[in-house]
Formats: structure tokens, sequence, C-alpha cells
């Protein structure tokens, strides 16, 4: 039994020398290019380096690209920029910042120029749109300049000029003595004062009869009167006088707060005034000789029969202030 297990075994044993064919031929071809393996892998290996090294290059470049643009403001600091950065990703950006720069400082031919750099190298950026907004835009004043530029420089521009000021209609830049400020009248009441301007240059007579009437304590004492429920109050000045004055058209709106004469016979009645307390839109033959500039809400706690307590003058101009009545 010993003798048949060893010669069976003997039989199916590899034969001394009869090694596997493909392992000899990879040793023998290991061998003789075993220099050129180990160039390969070594290149393989360098250029993987290199590809991690420019990835992380290029992304350090794109942050500063980014910090140093972020502080940039003159033109010279962009088109260092663009020299420095332009092959970077921040590049669209940094191109169209300086095209903005030029165009802010009115050089049209440099920032035309960069736009249309700008839609030659990135036509696709998200960019691209507001590229040709601004560049219709420059387009358009350009124009302007050069259409409208000889028809101005004939022109005196400057609104101050000495020759000009006789034409101006603001009476600020016009010859002649400083106009003076509106009568400023204060009526006392229960509730409070209220304050209110009065149209002098508009209703010059009107406003004299109401200053004349003020000066004589004519309104102290007075009660208010309410027109058309909610619309206006009425107080009538403590005089035997029947004071009848003629229109006087102001073309200003029946607006709340305003002051106003009533219609009387042909003109309107000097000696009694009202208050508009809403907007009367159709109001029609009154003198509007002032409004309300402080103290509005007062007015509107006014009941009948509440009486004034006193209406002064604050401010007034240096003449004397004398009505002329309507004529009969």
């Amino acid at each position: 039994m010993a003798v048949q297990e060893r010669d069976y075994m003997k039989g199916s044993a590899a034969a001394p020398g009869a090694a596997p064919k493909l392992l000899d031929r990879l040793n023998e071809l290991g061998e003789k290019h075993a220099t050129a393996i180990i160039a390969v892998s070594t290149g393989l290996i360098i250029l993987t380096v290199l590809i991690f090294a420019k990835y992380f290059y290029d992304k350090a470049q794109v942050e500063r690209a980014e910090q140093e643009l972020a502080s940039a403001e003159s033109v010279d600091q962009l088109a260092g920029l663009k020299t420095k950065y332009g092959a970077t990703p921040v590049a669209p950006r940094i191109l169209f910042r300086l095209a903005n720069r030029y165009y802010e400082d009115g050089k049209l031919d440099q920032a035309r120029n960069e736009y249309k750099e700008f839609q030659q190298r990135f036509p696709q950026d998200r960019l691209s749109v507001f590229v040709v907004r601004a560049l219709n835009s420059l387009e358009r004043n350009a124009r302007f300049d050069a259409e409208g530029k000889e028809a101005r420089l004939k022109q005196s521009v400057l609104s101050p000029h000495p020759r000009q000021l006789s034409d101006l209609k603001d009476p600020r830049f016009q010859w002649g003595p400083v106009v003076e400020a509106r009568p400023v009248v204060e009526i006392e009441l229960a509730a409070g004062k209220v304050t209110a301007e009065l149209y002098e240059d508009d209703a010059s007579n009107a406003v004299a009869a109401f200053v004349k009437l003020a000066d004589q304590k004519a309104f102290d004492g007075a009660k208010w009167e309410l027109i058309g429920g909610d619309e206006r109050v009425q107080a009538q000045a403590k005089t035997d006088a029947d004071l009848a004055l003629p229109l006087e058209d102001t073309k200003r709106p029946g607006d709340a707060n305003a002051l106003i004469l009533p219609k009387k016979d042909a003109g309107v009645s000097g000696n009694t005034f009202q208050i508009l307390l809403r907007a009367v839109p159709d109001l029609k033959d009154v003198t509007v000789f002032g409004t309300v500039t402080q103290g509005a809400d007062a007015l509107k706690a006014v009941k009948k029969d509440d009486v004034i307590k006193s209406v002064k003058v604050v401010s007034k101009r240096s003449h004397a202030y004398e009505p002329q009545p309507l004529k009969k």
C-alpha cells in the first residue's frame, strides 16, 4: 500500500525543470525591460504630482485674484489685474469692471475697446448681457456728444452768469431788491395755536384787510361758525364796517387748511374769513389768501360758538397794510 501511494504521488508531481512558461516569459520580460518599466512608472507619478500641483496653484491664483479685484478701484489697478490674471476664470469680471470704470470716467473710446474685447473673448459669459446694454448706452452717449456738442458750446449754460440773471424766472437770480418773506399770523384757540402763512404776492388786497383787522384785534373774541358741516369754519371780525373787496383770482386750489375770503355781492367779504377743514376741488368765487402751516389738529376740534382767543401778526412786510374796497 505504501509503495503504491509513493508511485501515485511520483506520477502526478511535475517534473524538475518544467516551470510554467508564462512566469518564465514574464520574468524574462521584466529583466529585459526593467529600465523602461521604472521610467514609465516614475513618469506617471511625476505627472500625477504635477496635475495636483497645477490644480492647487490655479485655485490659489483665483482666490488671490478675487481678493485683489474686491479692493481695486482705479483704472490703473484694474488694468494691472487684467494683465496679471487675464488667463484665470476671474478675467471676465476684471475686464467688465475695467470697461465700466473707463465709462464712468468719461473715457468712452477706452471703454468701447474693453467692452468689445470682452465680447470677443467671453461671448458665452453670464455678463455678456450687461456688456451689450452698457455698450448700447455708450454708443447713444457718444452720438449725443457728437451731434450736440457744437450747439452746446455756442450757448452759455451757467445759470448764475451775470448776463443771464435778468432772463431767469427764479426770483433769487433776478435783479432788484430781495423779496421779503410772506406775512405770518398766529390764531390762538382753546385747543391750541394755529400758525398760517399769507399769500401777499398773490392776494395783496385780501392780506392787507386781514392783517389790518388782526392788528386792530378785531378777531379777538369772535366766535366760530361751522359751514357745510365739516367742510370749513368761519369767523367774522367784531366791527361795524361792512367791508367788501374785489375778487382776487390767485389760481390756488381749495386745499385743506386754506384761508379764504368768502363771496359777498360782486366781490368777497373783507371782514370775514374761512378755513377749509378738507379739500374743496370745485371752490369758486373766493379769494385764497393763505394756508395753515402748523396746528391743523386744533382746527379739527373747533365747535360752533367756540371763541377765538386772539389773532396776532407774527411777521409782516415793511409797508402799511391798507385794503382797497370794492367800488360800487
